[in-house]
């Protein structure tokens, strides 16, 4: 009997590819099936997520299913991160919002359009539209404003400017913005961003001048009075800060970055719900500073009782890769530690006490990321050694007599801030008192046994608390120990 021959079987495996689910993603749309369109380009886009031809039709076939701010994101994403000469993007974009009734902002895009590419494939649509745009809105022509003309040119020179700044080139940087301030003096966003540069360089006094120079030929200014506004929050020039916040609180916004812009600064003046009513206005890729936004987004949610919300804002936050700590800060407590302007108070002060315990405080704050990552002046390079110490939690081990007390005194706040004395206004001078008696004990080389902190603990709060023997001991769990030189 003949052996009977076999074979493997030979299995050819298909795998869909992007383009795969593209091309059927196109044929659904030709056929004005575009749920299912949507579905394949969804596909697609998730094979390849930073292809922008998959990405506009996507933004297409959203438009026609009404999802205007979803399309929005989609287009704006492309021309700033994928393919800035996809330039009927900007028709789309105005094609929403006319769908939207915001004929500012649609107007805008559409001029942007025209600019950009006067003889592209839209050029008949988008003359249509601008000419639609004109009749509905009754300023329309007013709408074609330097701002939209500013905003086109920013772009420009947008590029160059990143490029210095990703290499941390200030210098470089500040000469590209005082070109365009020389050849185009009513550039306004350049006067911002110099100025901005110019604090971050301590370069305090030409920023000012920068600011001042702006407001003076451009009065009110938003954008002017806005950094002014920070400059002397950041200062703790609490006066100044409100006179400057009061004339922009009365502000209505228009424009997006604007509302983003002015919703940061209610929220820095704890005005949460003036800056909510901003904040949900801002469609996600319109959000130019993302690490502000969502860290004052999580701020203000929380603060209105929002908690979930507010730790979905904060883990966009982290996401923003710009700050290490990540356990959810916030806190309702009315302590100093948790109230930005009074620590900057404590850090802006030139007292020796004062500016010890405004870093302590900072190295325990809940707000420590907005010190830290938003203030424009922020330095340490005035900061002591012991200084640094308490803002690294000792990290490196102290040596000398002063430092080792130091250490001690700062478990010592930490204990006493949870059971009897918090770090407020109403308890200041406790702190202030306790820090200037262990100066006075390791200048005479005493130093503190770190076996009888409970004991040490008693006895300042004896002396500088306010307390009886018998309420420290019970607060400390020991006797209140004899000092010297207190």
């Amino acid at each position: 009997m003949k052996k009977r021959e076999s074979r493997d079987a030979k299995v050819i495996h298909f795998f869909p590819n992007s383009y795969f689910y593209f091309e059927r993603g196109i044929a659904a749309f030709r056929e004005e099936k575009i749920k299912e369109a949507i579905e394949y380009l969804e596909r697609a886009h998730e094979l390849e997520p930073r292809e922008p031809v998959v990405m506009c039709q996507l933004a297409i076939c959203y438009t026609e299913v009404g999802q205007f701010h979803k399309s929005n994101q989609f287009l704006r994403y492309i021309l700033e991160n994928l393919d800035e000469n996809m330039v009927y993007c900007y028709y789309f974009i105005a094609n929403n919002f006319a769908y939207m009734k915001d004929f500012r902002r649609a107007l805008q895009y559409a001029k942007r359009y025209q600019e950009l590419d006067p003889t592209g494939e839209y050029k008949e649509e988008a003359e249509d539209l601008v000419q639609l745009l004109l009749e509905e809105t009754p300023i329309g022509v007013a709408l074609e404003n330097n701002f939209a003309k500013a905003e086109q040119e920013f772009y420009q020179y947008k590029r160059e400017l990143n490029r210095y700044l990703a290499e941390e080139d200030s210098a470089s940087a500040c000469q590209v913005l005082e070109k365009v301030i020389d050849d185009k003096p009513n550039f306004w966003p350049a006067y911002n961003q110099l100025a901005m540069l110019y604090f971050e360089d301590l370069r305090e006094e030409e920023g000012l001048k920068v600011l001042y120079r702006l407001l003076d030929r451009s009065p009110g200014n938003l954008l002017g009075l806005a950094d002014l506004f920070v400059y002397h929050y950041f200062k703790a020039n609490r006066e100044e800060a409100e006179k400057l916040y009061g004339e922009l609180k009365k502000v209505v916004p228009i424009l997006t970055h604007h509302k983003e812009r002015l919703a940061v600064l209610h929220a820095m003046m704890a005005d949460y719900t003036q800056a909510e009513n901003l904040f949900v206005d801002i469609v996600d890729l319109e959000v130019t500073d993302r690490p502000r936004f969502y860290y004052y987004r999580a701020k203000t949610a929380f603060y209105l009782g929002q908690e979930e919300h507010a730790k979905e804002y904060w883990q966009q936050f982290l996401n923003c890769d710009v700050y290490e700590r990540e356990a959810f800060p916030f806190s309702r407590k009315g302590e100093m530690a948790h109230e930005a302007s009074q620590i900057l108070t404590e850090l802006c002060s030139e007292d020796e006490l004062d500016h010890f315990i405004g870093v302590y405080a900072l190295s325990i704050s809940s707000v420590r990321a907005e010190l830290l990552l938003f203030n424009p002046l922020f330095e340490m390079s005035n900061w002591n050694y012991l200084e640094h110490l308490v803002f690294t939690d000792f990290e490196y081990l102290p040596e000398g007599i002063l430092e080792r007390n130091c250490k001690s005194l700062i478990q010592i706040w930490r204990k006493l801030e949870e059971e009897a004395l918090p770090l407020s206004a109403e308890n200041l001078s406790f702190y202030k008192e306790t820090l200037a008696a262990i100066f006075r004990l390791s200048e005479a080389e005493v130093t503190l046994d770190e076996e009888q902190l409970q004991g040490i603990s008693a006895c300042l709060l004896v002396h500088f608390g306010g307390k009886r023997v018998s309420e420290a001991t019970q607060i400390c769990g020991a006797e209140p120990l004899e000092l010297p030189f207190l």
